[in-house]
């Protein structure tokens, strides 16, 4: 009896340690399918890579669910491409986070990556009424990937831990490695974007009022502030055209100066 027991133990931790490399590798190979096209898609369109490739797992559950496998949609893209789209029953939630399940029309794609590539067209021009609205996605204005999943909160999903979910695949898949030089952007463009947030502006400001901004004030001042003559006891009987003077009132420069 005991050893049928322990025969049956064996065999469900060897079931189980094989689901659970079986499921690794599904994960694994999810991946590395998507990466190049991702990581090309994402970086000519200013976005996170990472962030990109969290969705998809998200979205398509590393290619398992009915919409990838039957329309290539791999971000739960709704409407039509082409003129294709399939529909399917999809959650939701309403606008105090209660879900419920409706039936909706999904975009159908003839290859993965031309849902990658309409994903990324998507996060870059908005809706018809607003070409920003996942301004907060690119990787001018968002400082991180971090922000950049959070940014999609509330906006790509009615899911109110969307971005938080997609930040935990990020961080649970080391998928920040996707976005290399990604990952620094530009660097003018996200310190500007970063004193713009703190100064209370708009991304939409201008690169030359932004750049004024941050300039120090200090690059800008005379290089000669105060002429030498003012610390020659002997006087001056001459100050050139154009020299910069700081003006003391009425009060001697000298003992000033001395003291």
């Amino acid at each position: 009896m005991m050893k049928a027991i322990i025969a049956a133990v064996a065999v469900t931790g060897f079931c189980f340690v094989n689901a659970n490399r079986s499921n690794a590798s599904i994960e694994t190979d999810f991946i590395e399918q998507l990466k190049t096209p991702v990581v090309k898609v994402s970086r000519a369109n200013h976005l996170y890579p990472s962030v990109m490739m969290a969705q998809a797992i998200v979205e398509s559950d590393f290619g398992r669910s009915e919409l990838s496998l039957d329309a290539n949609n791999y971000f739960g893209v709704k409407g039509a491409y082409n003129g294709q789209s399939v529909t399917m029953s999809t959650g939701e939630y309403t606008s105090k986070g209660k879900h419920y399940m409706t039936a909706a029309a999904f975009k159908k794609y003839p290859t993965v990556e031309a849902s990658i590539k309409d994903n990324a067209y998507l996060l870059r021009h908005g809706t018809l009424t607003d070409p920003d609205y996942y301004a907060g996605t690119w990787t001018n204005n968002a400082l991180t990937s971090t922000d950049a999943a959070m940014a999609l909160s509330l906006t790509y999903a009615t899911d109110m831990n969307y971005g938080n979910k997609l930040n935990a695949i990020i961080t649970k898949y080391d998928l920040n490695k996707l976005d290399g030089s990604a990952s620094s952007g530009d660097i003018s463009s996200k310190i500007n974007a970063s004193l713009n947030k703190q100064l209370g502006g708009s991304h939409n400001n201008s690169v030359a009022v932004r750049e004024e901004n941050s300039r120090s004030k200090i690059n800008s001042m005379p290089k000669r502030i105060i002429p030498n003559f003012v610390f020659n006891d002997n006087g001056a009987t001459k100050i050139n055209q154009g020299d910069s003077v700081i003006q003391f009132n009425s009060l001697p420069l000298e003992r000033i100066v001395r003291r």
